[in-house]
């Protein structure tokens, strides 16, 4: 299954200095582990929200240039804008030809956290993966957007290694074999059933 990976990363102030280098760190390893023929985007966030491409592009040798180029030059600055963010990586999720995967590297740190799970949830087509970058990571948002888009979520935390994460994030999402899990108990009295949402299956990792 081509995979279409938007990689969202948070360039607030909050972000600035360290975890800001990790979530490059760990973005930059991530966009190298993708196929020729997955699609990718970028998108930053802080008081206003940048688009490196139209839409999303193959992961050719230029494209990644382009996108690795556009990463060394984000800095830590500016309050934190993520609604704009979230609806721009979320928007284009309703194809059935490709496994739409957002990846969202922040530390969490807004204020509308009920909104923007709420905008995760209109969405069940993509899946969402979250990065908790630093040591004052809003665990609840990020394990919260993770669960209702059917991902995970990871933290890298002031002396952890960014590469491990990364490495975590492309080996799990690299292989998707099936897709919209469900189970059918064929009348069986199941009273009750966890987790009540299946994620994907992946190569990397069983379904339990």
């Amino acid at each position: 299954t081509p995979k279409e990976i938007v990689f969202v990363l948070d360039t607030s102030a909050s972000m600035g200095g360290f975890p800001i280098e990790k979530a490059k760190e760990a973005m930059k390893l991530s966009l190298d582990g993708l196929y020729p023929d997955d699609t990718f985007n970028l998108i930053t966030f802080a008081g206003d929200t940048r688009i490196l491409f139209d839409k999303p592009v193959p992961a050719t040798r230029a494209n990644l240039e382009a996108a690795q180029a556009f990463l060394a030059e984000r800095e830590g600055y500016g309050g934190t804008e993520m609604m704009t963010a979230i609806k721009a990586s979320l928007e284009p999720s309703d194809s059935q030809t490709h496994l739409r995967i957002v990846c969202f590297m922040t530390d969490g740190l807004v204020g509308n956290e009920e909104a923007i799970i709420a905008e995760v949830q209109k969405h069940p087509n993509a899946r969402v993966f979250s990065f908790g970058i630093g040591s004052s990571v809003n665990r609840y948002l990020l394990d919260k957007i993770a669960l209702e888009g059917k991902g995970e979520a990871d933290y890298v935390g002031l002396n952890d290694d960014g590469s491990k994460a990364a490495k975590k994030f492309y080996e799990r999402v690299r292989t998707p074999l099936l897709t919209d899990l469900s189970i059918d108990w064929n009348g069986l009295p199941v009273a009750d059933v966890y987790p009540n949402k299946l994620t994907d299956l992946f190569s990397a990792k069983p379904v339990i």
